[in-house]
């Protein structure tokens, strides 16, 4: 029987890593000042996640360009959050189909700020 040099035989190996669940880090963006507690509750309004920072970052200056030029919208400081997942498997993805985003939120943190441009 072949081995990985760690007596685990290869088909063990396969049998367990499907079984290993993955946690994703995302981005998204929100309004700032917006209680922790009520930061995940449905809103109405649709999160918008990216796959990396700069992504958010862009998509945040483009958005506070297009308020700041419309004379009757004005900029609310936003900022930009690190959300990471739990591990998901099929409770996880019944959590996130049923109550949202915040149903799969591990841990969020705020990673950039952006006030009024001046």
């Amino acid at each position: 029987m072949s081995t990985n040099g760690g007596d685990v035989p290869p088909a063990m190996l396969k049998e367990k890593s499907v079984k290993t669940l993955s946690s994703f880090t995302f981005y998204t963006y929100s309004v700032a000042g917006v209680p922790q507690e009520e930061r995940w509750k449905p809103t109405g309004i649709s999160d918008i996640f990216f796959d990396s920072l700069e992504e958010a970052r862009s998509a945040v200056l483009a958005l506070r360009k297009d308020v700041v030029a419309d004379p009757e919208m004005e900029w609310a400081t936003t900022v930009v959050e690190k959300m990471e997942t739990i591990p998901l498997d099929r409770a996880a993805v019944l959590a996130l189909l049923n109550h949202g985003p915040g149903g799969v939120v591990a841990r969020c943190e705020i990673v950039e700020t952006f006030g009024p441009k001046t």
